[in-house]
């Protein structure tokens, strides 16, 4: 039975739930429609100007965990000019929309991939995922004026149009134009509802939902009273994208990552601390699917299926060097930081990217506070001059502000970084320093 949907009570609430994917370390990049779930990218044959809309974008959103922009972005182009230049009818223009919508997604997810904060971006990148979006939000307006539409095609119309309003809301919301993000929050609301109530097959839905009601109950605040009367759906939100993940959804791995780095969020939240042990939200629990949620992660993505040769995926590698912290395994931990730095740096030197320099100085961070706990074990019971001093070191670098994880939000970074703080005193305090 699926789960139920909860209604918002404000359309803010949708501007508000994509400025949370935004702080979750979630670019929206899979949100669509209803499709069979496709195999991962491999190496394909056929010529991809055959590909129907879903095809295509299925393929493209799990070929970014491959960083394989280069070969998506030019067919995606090339799409959209041919269809520019169809007869406008309904099925043409359907399609146009959805292109113009998941280039914008493409540009979104290599955002993340460099990323990006409120503190870095690249202009150009930015610019052009503001032009899809919009253009593809223009398209649906114009798909539900046009004559003789049918309701599955008013559903996926109106599916596209809160989508990409939600889109134009973020972008809006980050220049500074506060009334103008509002307003696209509140149509994105309305019109995403207007899809579910003509069309429930949207299981993608529940994704955006459960990042809603689980990303503003986590980030807390004044916004949380406002927009959910200060009530906690932490839980609530958990199980509506465990309910998407039951059945075939374009944005899997979107879901996937988004609920792995939740259930990691839900391990150090200090809300968690009296939970009893086999409640839902204890610590316990949320580690058990944290890891069954990385291993099908990987094994879908990331095994048998990834291209040859391929170097690996950042995100999949600070997801377990994170969890690797939490469960004081800090030799694998040290070598999944590494693999970020290496990665990072194979981008940058054959691909061009650039990545934001924040990341490598954290990760860095990262490095040499497994290296601190390592080099305690080691040397447990006995005394090491050395060792003191660094432990001092990294100590107050945490309390001066210095971050070992780039993350959006100062709550959820805090969080984390008390982690470490946490394991440096204790070794401070074992020590006799």
């Amino acid at each position: 039975m699926a789960t139920k949907r909860v209604k918002p009570v404000a359309g803010f609430k949708r501007l508000l739930f994509v400025v949370i994917l935004l702080l979750s370390l979630v670019l929206l990049t899979g949100i669509g429609g209803v499709v069979k779930d496709k195999r991962p990218a491999q190496v394909f044959s056929e010529n991809l100007d055959q590909l129907d809309a879903d095809e295509m974008i299925s393929r493209a959103i799990v070929g970014t965990l491959y960083y394989d922009f280069d070969r998506w972005f030019p067919q995606f182009r090339k799409r959209i000019s041919t269809l520019e230049n169809k007869t406008p009818a309904i099925a043409n223009r359907l399609e146009l929309m959805k292109f113009h919508f998941y280039l914008a997604g493409l540009l979104a997810e290599l955002s993340h991939v460099l990323s990006f904060t409120s503190k870095y971006k690249i202009d150009s990148i930015r610019d052009d995922f503001d032009r899809n979006s919009k253009r593809a939000k223009e398209l649906a307006e114009d798909i539900l004026e046009m004559p003789g539409i049918s309701k599955d095609q008013q559903a996926e119309a109106y599916f596209y149009l809160g989508a990409s309003e939600g889109y134009v809301g973020i972008v809006e919301y980050g220049a500074g134009h506060i009334l103008s993000a509002l307003m696209n929050g509140l149509n994105a609301d309305n019109h995403l509802e207007d899809a579910l109530d003509l069309d429930p097959r949207y299981n993608d839905a529940y994704v955006g939902l459960g990042v809603y009601e689980y990303g503003n109950t986590r980030i807390g605040g004044i916004s949380n009273f406002l927009m959910q009367g200060g009530r906690d759906l932490r839980l609530q939100g958990l199980k509506h994208i465990e309910h998407a993940l039951k059945g075939p959804i374009l944005s899997r791995p979107l879901a996937l990552k988004t609920l792995i780095w939740f259930y990691i969020s839900e391990q150090i939240n200090p809300d968690n601390a009296s939970a009893e042990q086999g409640q839902p939200l204890s610590p316990g629990v949320c580690r058990k699917r944290a890891l069954e949620l990385l291993m099908e992660y990987e094994s879908r993505y990331f095994k048998e299926t990834a291209p040859d040769q391929f170097i690996g995926n950042k995100g999949l590698s600070m997801m377990k060097a994170i969890q690797f912290v939490l469960d004081r395994n800090y030799d694998n931990a040290r070598k999944q930081f590494q693999k970020v730095l290496t990665i990072s740096s194979y981008l940058e030197k054959t691909k061009g990217y650039n990545i934001n320099p924040a990341l490598a100085k954290t990760v860095k961070e990262g490095i040499r506070f497994c290296d601190l706990m390592i080099a305690s074990g080691k040397n447990a019971g006995n005394v090491d001059s050395a060792v003191c001093p660094k432990i001092e070191k990294q100590i107050d670098f945490i309390e001066n502000g210095g971050s070992m994880v780039e993350y959006e939000s100062s709550k959820i970074r805090g969080e984390i970084q008390n982690v470490f703080h946490q394991r440096l005193k204790e070794m401070h305090d074992h020590r006799d320093c």
